[in-house]
């Protein structure tokens, strides 16, 4: 006999009547996910295309600018070009005219004139020694005006080049007494880290303690020419044979952009004079006598377009353009 509460109990426990019945939130949380979804989906997409525009747009701004600063020099470049060509055609014309018609009346100060403006305008491409030791050759020794400007210009393009080519190298003076023939030998002595001139190749690695010497000897001079003989020498540290070793002559009229010598590893040396003074009394010439001698060592690529390079210097320039902010540290690359 059963009682009441099986009784109860019984027909709930056939009918198998589920347990947990599912809630109204989650049902709720499944319908948001759903509209979520595609709705994420389309504010994703609308943002990053605002941004790929915005920064195209942005691009294609920059990439017009360039194109535009691009032209804007081609087309001054040109005219430039053609300016110092009308300038050149006319100056050096005049300047190399017919000496006949003019070998008793020269204007000296129109013919100073136009070698300033050559030396301006043309230094870096054209050798103005020539001209320059030409003129200083046959202008007559009253015109002692004409001759000062002369000396002025060939003095402040050769500190010009100098100071231009110190910056990608290094640069030693030295002052000179030419009329002292006793006082004459090494002048200048530099020894320089190989870092600081060219960066390290798989043929020539370089480390801190690496170190190139350089010394300038004045074997002789010229003062009625204001000129001097000097000998150039290259070492590396640690090492007795040399690596360049020539003499040659020098004035105030050679330019270091043009007139320089090839060194080994991709360098370029130059000794260039931006002062000679001699007295005009005969007795003082030995004493008062003075020169100022620059020694600058620089890369092949800060040579003038005259001095063509060899196709490897112009790979060792990129390398050591590339390598320039560890060669400044010290690093060993």
């Amino acid at each position: 006999m059963s009682t009441p509460q099986s009784d109860a109990a019984g027909p709930s426990a056939c009918h198998g009547a589920p347990a947990n019945p599912p809630a109204p939130d989650d049902k709720v949380l499944e319908w948001a996910k759903v509209l979520a979804a595609p709705l994420a989906s389309v504010l994703v997409t609308a943002v990053v295309g605002t941004l790929y525009t915005a920064w195209s747009s942005e691009r294609d701004a920059i990439e017009t600018n360039e194109r535009l600063y691009a032209q804007l020099l081609t087309q001054r470049e040109q005219s430039d070009t053609l300016i110092r060509k009308d300038m050149f055609g006319v100056v050096i014309g005049h300047f190399l005219g017919d000496s006949k018609q003019r070998s008793d009346m020269r204007d000296w100060s129109d013919k100073v004139l136009q070698l300033e403006l050559l030396a301006n305008n043309f230094n870096q491409s054209l050798d103005l020694a020539p001209l320059f030791k030409d003129v200083g050759r046959q202008l007559p020794q009253e015109l002692e005006v004409l001759q000062q400007r002369i000396d002025q210009t060939a003095s402040t393009l050769n500190y010009k080049q100098i100071t231009s080519l110190a910056r990608r190298g290094m640069t030693r003076d030295k002052k000179v007494r030419p009329g002292r023939t006793r006082d004459l030998g090494v002048m200048i002595d530099a020894t320089v880290p190989m870092l600081q001139l060219t960066p390290s190749t798989p043929e020539a690695t370089w480390t801190p303690n690496d170190r190139a010497r350089f010394t300038v000897e004045v074997l002789r001079a010229n003062l009625d020419l204001r000129e001097l003989e000097v000998r150039l020498i290259m070492k590396r540290s640690g090492r007795e044979d040399a690596l360049f070793d020539q003499h040659f002559w020098i004035g105030r009229y050679d330019f270091p952009m043009l007139s320089n010598l090839q060194l080994p590893y991709g360098l370029r040396a130059a000794v260039a004079v931006t002062a000679f003074d001699v007295p005009a009394v005969a007795a003082e010439r030995e004493t008062d006598s003075f020169a100022q001698m620059h020694l600058v060592v620089f890369p092949s690529s800060s040579a003038s377009f005259k001095e063509r390079q060899d196709y490897d210097d112009v790979l060792l320039d990129m390398v050591r353009q590339r390598q320039l902010p560890r060669t400044l540290t010290g690093a060993n690359p």
